[in-house]
C-alpha cells in the first residue's frame, strides 16, 4: 500500500512537472514557432511571457482543486489536475504554428498554458497534503520529500527528453521533433491519471468527512489565520524565485547571454536537477532527525551566500563553470523546497490543509516564479549580467530574517485529531 500511495502520487507529480518545465526548456524554439520572425529578443520575451501568465491564473487552480481536496477529498483533487495537465499538453503538440495561424496560434498556446497554470495550482500541495495524511508520524518529513523530489525528477526528464530529440536529428528538432516531447508529456499524464484513481482516500479526510468537520468555504477559512499565510508567502516566494530562475531563465540565459550551446545547457540542466532529486531526499530524512527549522535556515543561507556567483559562473562558457552555477542554485532549491512544502502541510489544520497550502504556495510563485524569467532577462539587459543573481540575494536575505524571527519547528507537533478544529493562533517558534 505504502508503495501504492508513494508511487501515484510521484509519478503523477513528475508527469505535471515535465509537462509545466518543458515549456521553459524550449522557449528559443517556441519563440521561432509561435510569435514574428525579424525580432528575436521580442520574440524570446513574448515566449517568456507566456510562460509567466501560467502562474497568474495557479492561484485560481489553488482555490478551486485545494476547495476541492477539502471539500470532496484529496484524491479527487489530484485526478482531475492530472486529466486537465494531460489535455492541454498534448494541445501544445498539435497547435499550428505562426506561419499557418497568424495571431491566433500564440493565442492558442497562451490558452494551453493557463489551463496548465490551472492545473498546477494545486497539484503539488494537493499531493503532498495526500501523502503526509497517510505518512507514518517519524517519516513524515522523508515521505513528503520523495514527493517532492518527483518535480526534479520530472523536470530532468524533460531535459533529458529534449536532448534526445537535438541530438537525434537537429534540424527534425527546429522544426517539428520537439513537438514529440510535449505529446509525450501529455500521455504520461494519462497514466499518471490512471494510478490516482486507483488510490483511496485518506483516512484524515474521511474522518473529517464521517464528523460533519470538513469546510465547507475553505478558501474563506484560510485566510482567517493570515499570519501563517504570510510567514508561508514569503518562504514560498523565495522558493519561487530560485526555482524559476534555474527552470525558466538561467536556461535561456545560457544560451542567449552566455554563449553556451543548447546541448550543453540541457546536460548541464539535466544532471544538476538529478543531483537535486537526490538532495530533495536527504533534506526530507535530515528533518526528520534535525527538525525543519535548522534546514530552511541552512537552504535560505546558501541562497543569499550562492546566486550572485551563481551568475559569475554562468558566464565560463564551459560545461564545468555551466554545472556549477546551476549547482549552487539546485541546492537551495532543493533544501527550501522541501523544508517549506513540510512546514505548511503540517503547520495548517486538516480541514483546510489542500485549499490553505495551495493558496500559499501559488500565491507566491504567481508574484514572483511566473515574473522569475522576465525580470531576470530585463535585469540583465538593464544592469548587466550578475542583476539577476543580486535579485535572489535581496529575496533570499527578506526570507532568511522572516525564517528566523518567525518560522515555527513542527517536526515534533502531535497531529491535530480529525474532528477537532486547529488552534487559530500561530504556534509559538522554537
Amino acid at each position: 500500500m505504502h508503495k501504492k500511495i508513494l508511487g501515484a502520487a510521484m509519478f503523477g507529480h513528475a508527469v505535471e512537472s515535465y509537462d509545466f518545465v518543458i515549456y521553459g526548456s524550449s522557449a528559443t524554439i517556441i519563440a521561432r514557432h509561435f510569435f514574428p520572425a525579424g525580432n528575436p529578443t521580442l520574440a524570446i520575451l513574448s515566449t517568456l511571457a507566456v510562460y509567466g501568465i501560467a502562474f497568474v491564473v495557479r492561484p485560481l487552480g489553488a482555490a478551486v482543486f485545494g476547495s476541492i481536496g477539502d471539500r470532496l477529498g484529496r484524491r479527487t483533487a489530484l485526478s482531475t489536475v492530472v486529466l486537465i495537465m494531460a489535455v492541454s499538453t498534448i494541445a501544445i503538440a498539435v497547435l499550428p504554428n505562426y506561419a499557418q495561424a497568424g495571431i491566433v496560434a500564440p493565442l492558442l498556446l497562451l490558452c494551453c498554458r493557463l489551463a496548465q497554470g490551472i492545473s498546477m495550482g494545486a497539484e503539488y500541495t494537493s499531493a503532498a497534503s495526500y501523502v503526509m495524511e497517510q505518512a507514518p508520524p517519524d517519516k513524515r518529513g522523508l515521505w513528503i520529500s520523495a514527493v517532492g523530489s518527483a518535480t526534479f525528477v520530472g523536470s530532468a526528464l524533460a531535459t533529458f527528453a529534449l536532448l534526445a530529440l537535438q541530438l537525434a536529428s537537429p534540424a527534425a528538432y527546429a522544426d517539428w521533433s520537439w513537438r514529440i516531447a510535449f505529446l509525450f508529456g501529455g500521455l504520461m499524464a494519462l497514466v499518471g491519471l490512471y494510478m490516482r484513481l486507483r488510490l483511496e482516500e485518506t483516512s484524515t479526510f474521511r474522518a473529517l468527512e464521517a464528523q460533519g468537520e470538513t469546510s465547507t468555504r475553505p478558501v474563506r477559512e484560510s485566510f482567517h489565520n493570515w499570519r501563517v499565510f504570510l510567514l508561508l508567502f514569503a518562504v514560498f516566494a523565495l522558493l519561487a524565485v530560485v526555482v524559476h530562475n534555474l527552470l525558466g531563465y538561467l536556461p535561456t540565459y545560457l544560451m542567449t547571454t552566455g554563449g553556451i550551446p543548447g546541448t550543453t545547457v540541457l546536460v548541464a540542466g539535466g544532471v544538476a536537477l538529478l543531483l537535486c532529486t537526490g538532495l530533495s531526499v536527504l533534506t526530507g530524512a535530515l528533518s526528520d532527525r534535525l527538525g525543519r527549522k535548522p534546514l530552511l535556515i541552512a537552504g535560505v543561507a546558501i541562497a543569499v551566500g550562492g546566486s550572485v556567483p551563481a551568475y559569475v559562473l554562468a558566464r565560463g562558457g564551459t560545461l564545468v563553470s555551466t554545472l556549477g552555477a546551476e549547482f549552487l542554485l539546485v541546492i537551495p532549491a532543493a533544501v527550501v523546497g522541501m523544508a517549506a512544502t513540510i512546514v505548511a502541510v503540517e503547520l495548517v489544520p486538516p480541514r483546510v490543509r489542500a485549499t490553505s497550502t495551495a493558496l500559499a504556495y501559488n500565491v507566491a510563485y504567481a508574484v514572483f516564479g511566473g515574473t522569475a524569467p522576465v525580470i531576470g532577462a530585463l535585469l540583465t539587459a538593464r544592469f548587466g549580467k550578475l542583476a539577476p543573481g543580486g535579485y535572489i540575494t535581496v529575496v533570499a536575505a527578506i526570507a532568511l530574517v522572516i525564517v528566523l524571527v518567525a518560522l515555527p519547528e513542527t517536526r515534533n507537533r502531535a497531529a491535530v485529531v480529525p474532528g477537532v478544529r486547529a488552534p487559530e493562533r500561530l504556534p509559538e517558534a522554537s
